[in-house]
């Protein structure tokens, strides 16, 4: 008697292992990038250390050379009455002169510059002087010196090293002035010494060689104050000696 032989149609076990090993792989690696996913450390931007500071503040002390032009004192003659009889000409103030500076400076740092604020000493003396001879009539004024207190404020660059500043300041002057000459039967014949107060004001451009020396080259304008000046007979004139300086210095912080 024959058996019935039952055939059972499937892949062969080394068939199904293939799959099973390629699926267990691809689990492994799923949940092993899950766990790494969840342990991300964030990413830290690098620290970036702003410029070193450029330094201003501090005293220092300084000398400069200038040259001063375009002076403007219309030189009058008036009676002992007060009468003005003739304006004979102009002295136009000019000459090379010399100064010594005694100063301190703050600064307050910005986005991206300084602010530097400050006051200064200064002594100048030499020439800012003029003379004529026109008409019958001779004048001429000579400056002595003169002494100022001066506010400088102003902007660094962005690389700190050039300061560009403003100038407003008080300053006294001493002077020599004399005027001769006669007008309508009036003689005046002054020779004289005055001081005037007045003020100035101006730009200026200021550049750091290092740590410690600087250079600086000025603009300024310096007015003083009318001053009526008489003879031994009561004729008179008035001084209004004004002009502009072009200045070169040199500065040491301490």
């Amino acid at each position: 008697m024959e058996r019935d032989v039952v055939k059972v149609v499937g892949p062969a076990p080394s068939a199904l292992r293939l799959p099973l090993i390629a699926a267990s792989v691809v689990f492994a690696c799923a949940a092993g990038g899950a766990a790494r996913a969840g342990n991300i450390e964030p990413l830290v931007e690098p620290v970036v250390m702003p410029a070193e500071l450029t330094i201003w503040e501090g005293f220092y002390v300084g000398g400069s050379i200038a040259y001063a032009f375009s002076g403007d004192d219309e030189v009058g003659h008036s009676d002992p009455a007060g009468r003005l009889l003739v304006s004979p000409s102009t002295l136009e103030q000019h000459g090379v002169n010399y100064g010594l500076r005694l100063g301190w400076r703050g600064q307050r740092a910005m986005t991206d510059r300084a602010f530097v604020y400050g006051i200064e000493l200064g002594y100048d003396i030499g020439e800012a002087d003029d003379s004529f001879d026109v008409g019958g009539y001779s004048a001429s004024v000579e400056m002595n010196n003169v002494i100022s207190v001066r506010l400088k404020s102003g902007f660094t660059n962005k690389a700190g090293d050039t300061l560009f500043y403003g100038i407003l300041g008080y300053v006294r002057g001493d002077f020599d002035y004399a005027v001769a000459g006669t007008t309508a039967g009036d003689t005046i014949a002054l020779d004289t010494t005055f001081e005037s107060d007045g003020f100035s004001v101006g730009l200026g451009v200021e550049h750091m060689l290092n740590d410690r020396w600087t250079v600086n080259l000025e603009w300024e304008y310096l007015e003083f104050g009318s001053e009526r000046l008489y003879d031994g007979g009561g004729s008179s004139t008035r001084a209004t000696p004004k002009y502009n300086n072009i200045r070169v210095g040199v500065n040491y912080r301490f």
